[in-house]
């Protein structure tokens, strides 16, 4: 084969090569990042937070007791992936259940697709078979999702699956009352409510959500106020106090010590911003109240599983020192990109004519030492101007490249050092570390006053909080749950 004829040979192969991404493709299931607490992945937003914070609480709770999840995914629509392929993609690769025991469950609902489908680990084999998860889907869920009462119909799945897997879905709760409404503003059912969820969650988070509204602060500034109020309740130091001043249409919000490295001022102000404020300023105080603690519970049980060995953080009694072992957190689940086969064939063609090339190059130079003793063809026109007329001379063209080889120019772009600035910035909006703690509604977080930490009544504060007009800066992307192993491929949808 001439010369010409491997050119033309080599240029076909390529423009076959570059052609492949033409042809179609099989649909690929594009994983997305799960959501920050892991348990409830509301894509689709038709979970209120009520229930998806009702759901987390359990789910991590199972996870603590027994090593085994139960994962809820909504999304708008699969785009076309099978709903067995698409459930069991997040499953394998958000990793959800233990590592070892692969016990975990992922339910999804898609809800434009108008289907469903729960993926088990193999350790589930025995207790959550086709059978058995066929039976809790249509008794469970089916008729709600028919009805398209997603929220109500998520959470008896939820529950049945989280019971079966050993959990409980309900429990007696305690009696500590966390609302003070002082000015008589809040309904009977949000206080209880508010006083249900905080003795729920704090259970399994370590951390409650007091709830005060007041009149008359008494000749006090609302900052001074709530000082004096977190302490007077023996709020502990994991916990947060909201305080709304109806009289001086203002609120003010603080957290514990312990926390303020976690939920910043930053932070907090984000949450009263965007879910507290626009509820006061309607004068709805009750759904602004419930809003703002929802949310706080959602930042709190979304971290759960990392702060399950600090649960006992408002006891003092030596049995703190006992509390079990929290589970170990498994390692962040990698999030997979898939590639399509036409891309694969791409990148394969075009190293097969990489290689292709360099044997032609390798073969050429073997012809020339075998016919000429040199590595290069001393006929060719391009050869004879750059490095003369070949005589025999085994040198030739080997010695003329290393003659006229060019010299390195090594050039400098002047003197001096350079710098890099660190990732790593430094947390301002701490509570621990502002002067006087957080903020007002009308007020600056810059406040003078150093004074203002309160050590009385059990309770601790380390000067944290923000009021109505702080700015939000939500950096915080914490994982929790994940680490299992593959999925069977089974499960059972709608209309398996």
């Amino acid at each position: 084969m001439n010369r010409k004829s491997i050119q033309a040979a080599l240029t076909a192969i390529l423009m076959i090569v570059l052609l492949l991404p033409l042809a179609p493709g099989r649909a690929e299931a594009a994983v997305p990042k799960h959501s920050e607490s892991f348990y409830v992945n509301d894509f689709a937003g038709v979970i209120d937070e009520k229930t998806e914070n009702y759901m987390v609480n359990y789910g991590v709770k199972l996870y603590q007791e027994t090593g085994a999840q139960v994962v809820l995914v909504t999304v708008d629509s699969t785009n076309g992936v099978s709903m067995e392929k698409y459930a069991t993609s997040l499953f394998n690769s958000w990793g959800v259940g233990s590592a070892d025991k692969n016990n975990g469950l992922l339910l999804l609902l898609s809800i434009k697709d108008d289907d469903y489908w729960a993926v088990p680990g193999k350790g589930l084999e025995n207790e959550l078979n086709s059978g058995v998860i066929s039976k809790i889907l249509s008794a469970s869920l089916e008729p709600d999702f028919a009805a398209k009462k997603y929220s109500a119909g998520a959470n008896k799945t939820y529950g049945a699956f989280i019971q079966k897997l050993g959990g409980s879905y309900s429990e007696t709760l305690g009696t500590r009352s966390y609302v003070s409404d002082n000015a008589g503003i809040l309904p009977q059912v949000t206080k209880d409510y508010l006083n249900q969820s905080s003795n729920r969650y704090a259970a399994t988070t370590g951390s409650g959500i007091y709830v005060v509204t007041v009149k008359n602060t008494g000749g006090k500034s609302l900052q001074d106020y709530t000082y004096a109020k977190f302490a007077g309740v023996a709020a502990g130091p994991r916990d947060v106090m909201l305080v709304l001043d109806i009289g001086g249409d203002n609120y003010h919000a603080l957290q514990g010590k312990s926390i303020d490295r976690v939920l910043t001022n930053e932070r907090i102000s984000g949450i009263l911003n965007t879910v507290l404020e626009p509820k006061f300023a309607a004068k709805d105080y009750a759904g602004g109240a419930t809003g703002t603690a929802n949310a706080f519970y959602s930042f709190f049980l979304a971290r759960a599983d990392a702060a399950s060995g600090q649960a006992a953080g408002n006891s003092t009694s030596t049995a703190a020192s006992t509390v079990s072992k929290a589970p170990v957190k498994a390692k962040e689940p990698v999030e997979l990109v898939p590639v399509s086969r036409s891309k694969g064939m791409m990148i394969l063609g075009i190293f097969l004519v990489l290689v292709a090339l360099i044997s032609l190059a390798t073969a050429a130079r073997n012809r020339y030492v075998a016919r000429y003793g040199i590595r290069l063809n001393p006929h060719n026109p391009r050869n004879i101007r750059r490095y003369g007329v070949w005589t025999g001379q085994p040198g030739y063209g080997y010695s003329q490249r290393r003659r006229y080889r060019r010299p390195h120019h090594h050039s400098s772009s002047g003197s001096g050092s350079s710098s890099s600035s660190s990732f790593w910035g430094s947390n301002s909006g701490g509570g621990g570390s502002s002067s006087g703690g957080g903020a007002g509604r009308y007020s600056s977080r810059d406040d003078d006053d150093d004074d203002d930490r309160n050590r009385g009544g059990g309770g601790y504060s380390g000067g944290g909080g923000a009021g109505r007009y702080s700015s939000n800066d939500d950096d915080d992307d914490s994982n929790s749950g994940g680490g299992g192993s593959a999925s069977s491929g089974g499960g059972v949808g709608r209309h398996g």
